[in-house]
């Protein structure tokens, strides 16, 4: 079971649904072919409904296959006006991030500039404790030992938190005054002090602002245009719905208990969780990197070749920047996020002929969040098997 403290993690949605089951080389990618027809994958709109009936105001699925593209929402995008939710609606992704930055590290890897097995001292000297145990490898699959800064008292309060600017250095200190979390290697232990971590590694090995690689790396060649990495911007540019958050200790079920907060400097994010984009260029990612265009495919098997995460059986595994979810037709790859104001689920087949990417315009990070969690696995279980969810039995 996670830890209470792991409840608040910004990225790490597949806490959160733990907690509730408990208690309760290619050229810019197009959309492919024609626009499906509103009938078409009227079981995922029906799971979008039931995201929105469990809590959310507003919900965006948007799906890229073979047979042409489908978008999907239901609910609202602002409370407020009851304006519905855009169908090209940008968000913060969260920790589909942690995706993006892996791929650079692996394809700096690929140009024999990184190594993945070598200790984090052979770039980045004093940086951290242990900096001499820790390996590239250890931190991007969360076995590094390293504490979560977002569990720091600091980050209690994201209207506090959101308004202020820090340094990536600062974060890491924030994360280390909660001492190790384990021995580097012993166990995954999710920790966004990690990415931080690597986000600085890219700086040193480039030479250039993590920004910058990211858009050169991955944003120009998979063509996605719709998306920034806004660094400290507390703004969304371009469409998008409202976000939402639940503070600490609010009932849900309270009329106005859902609070705004589209507005944040995302700099406490950083290289773990900042990047805002849309569920169009989401997809071009995966397929571009589950196709072999952003790194190889020997170090694609490394990215898929996950460790055993607290959150099984619904997100069974972690790899290199990359989450597992275990559908009812066998796992896919992608990523989950959660950061005030939006979770997000990204997903593909093997080969990423297939992706769906969903978005809800809040976080809440309370138990009774399980069924609209589940909602949203059950709209990816119905689009990839055509079958509701069911939960995995374990032994």
């Amino acid at each position: 079971m996670v830890r209470t403290s792991d409840r608040r993690r910004a990225g790490a949605l597949a806490g959160l649904l733990t907690v509730a089951l408990v208690a309760g080389a290619g050229s810019p990618a197009h959309a492919a072919g024609r626009d499906l027809s509103a009938d078409e994958h009227a079981d995922v709109r029906q799971a979008l409904k039931a995201v929105v009936e469990a809590g959310a105001p507003g919900v965006l699925a948007r799906i890229d296959d073979g047979d042409g593209r489908w978008v999907g929402t239901s609910g609202v995008a602002d409370l407020a006006t009851d304006a519905p939710v855009p169908g090209d609606a940008r968000f913060r992704v969260a920790s589909l991030t942690k995706s993006v930055v892996a791929t650079i590290v692996l394809q700096l890897v690929q140009e024999k500039k990184l190594s993945l097995d070598l200790p984090i001292e052979t770039w980045l000297p004093g940086i951290v404790a242990d900096d001499d145990r820790i390996t590239v490898r250890q931190l991007l699959n969360h076995t590094s030992g390293l504490s979560d800064y977002i569990d720091h008292t600091e980050f209690s309060d994201p209207t506090v938190y959101g308004t202020r600017t820090y340094r990536p250095e600062r974060l890491l200190q924030y994360a280390e005054e909660s001492g190790p979390a384990g021995e580097p290697g012993e166990r995954f232990h999710y920790s966004n002090a990690g990415y931080i971590l690597l986000g600085l590694l890219v700086e040193k090995v480039t030479g250039n602002r993590l920004g910058a690689e990211i858009h050169k790396r991955v944003l120009k060649p998979t063509g996605m245009t719709r998306s920034y990495f806004p660094s400290t911007d507390p703004e969304i540019h371009g469409p998008h719905a409202t976000g939402y958050y639940l503070p600490e200790g609010t009932d849900p079920g309270s009329q106005g208990a859902l609070k705004a907060i589209t507005e944040l400097n995302p700099s406490f994010a950083w290289a773990a969780y900042g990047l805002v984009s849309d569920a169009r260029d989401m997809n071009r990612f995966y397929r571009h990197l589950f196709r072999g265009h952003l790194v190889d495919k020997a170090l694609l098997r490394q990215m898929r070749d996950g460790v055993t995460t607290p959150q099984a059986p619904v997100f069974p595994h972690y790899g290199l920047g990359l989450e597992s979810l275990a559908l009812t037709c066998g796992e896919k790859w992608g990523a989950t996020g959660s950061i005030p104001g939006y979770l997000t689920f990204a997903f593909a087949d093997e080969s990423g002929a297939r992706r769906m990417t969903l978005s809800i315009n809040v976080q809440r990070n309370d138990p009774g969040v399980g069924p609209m969690l589940l909602a949203g696995v059950d709209a990816f279980n119905r689009y990839f098997c055509g079958t509701p969810y069911q939960l995995p039995i374990t032994k």
